[in-house]
């Protein structure tokens, strides 16, 4: 397992940075990780970095894990996906049924800096 989670103070959101193969097991542990930040950090939103990420796990695993996630964060934080161009369609897919059962603001982005400025963008708590 190789994934790293820290705070950005100055946007406001936790991020998740994936390297390697992921596995269900590694989404597991990975997801408890991000929510103890985010949510020690008030944090507006956290952000799952797959830029240097092979994932292995199915796309149903993927969604239960992320659905848990939103589900843990404090309300009203945003979810964002930074992926490469090439996996956008698998990410959109997730995104979008994730964002559809909870009603949350879940969104895919290929840049990490852009989706630091959309989690920013929520007024402070």
């Amino acid at each position: 397992m190789v994934y790293k989670v820290h705070h950005e103070n100055g946007h406001g959101a936790s991020v998740l940075t994936h390297e390697g193969p992921v596995d269900t097991a590694e989404i597991a542990a990975s997801r408890v990780d991000l929510k103890s930040v985010a949510n020690a950090n008030n944090a507006k939103g956290a952000i799952i970095d797959i830029r240097a990420a092979q994932i292995e796990a199915e796309p149903v695993d993927i969604i239960v894990n992320v659905e848990a996630l939103v589900g843990d964060l404090l309300p009203g934080a945003r979810l964002a996906f930074v992926s490469r161009e090439e996996d956008q369609g698998i990410v959109s897919m997730i995104v979008t049924t994730v964002a559809h059962s909870s009603g949350r603001r879940v969104i895919a982005f290929t840049d990490i800096g852009a989706a630091l400025d959309w989690i920013n963008a929520v007024p402070a708590r």
